[in-house]
């Protein structure tokens, strides 16, 4: 009879455990510019950056973000910048050197990261490695749908 009751009680507790509702998870906040460089004087430099992009003058873009750089060496922003400049200028290579160091240095927020990973999914395709390109696709789309990873 008490191994009965035990049994009872068992599955009594595995079953209102599988009832259990966890919360949702908090959504991170954004990683925006100026998230990672509020107060910052790279902030100054990522605009002078941004104008020089807009104007086509990449090369000028390219060093406002190097300096920006040395200001700010942490900044995932930075590097993700540098990344998108460097894909549109068609070097796939520097391009995925710059939005790999981003991804490292990265705050943890799973929309930022799989954004992160279709840059380098664009720079692999750049470089003609399909291979590598789904790869980093796939990993942005395990980002965006964690429950499923």
């Amino acid at each position: 009879m008490v191994q009965g009751l035990v049994r009872l009680t068992l599955l009594a507790v595995l079953l209102l455990s599988g009832c259990a509702v966890t919360p949702p998870a908090e959504k991170a906040e954004p990683v925006t510019a100026d998230t990672e460089l509020q107060g910052s004087p790279a902030m100054a430099l990522l605009s002078r950056a941004e104008q020089a992009r807009a104007q086509g003058e990449t090369g000028a873009a390219s060093r406002y973000l190097e300096r920006a750089l040395t200001m700010a060496p942490n900044s995932s922003w930075l590097y993700r910048e540098l990344a998108l400049l460097r894909l549109e200028e068609g070097d796939g290579h520097a391009a995925e050197g710059f939005a790999q160091r981003a991804l490292r240095l990265a705050p943890d927020n799973d929309d930022y990261r799989a954004e992160l990973w279709e840059l380098v999914a664009a720079a692999r395709a750049e470089q003609g490695d399909r291979s590598g390109a789904d790869e980093a696709r796939a990993r942005a789309q395990a980002l965006r749908q964690p429950d499923r990873a």
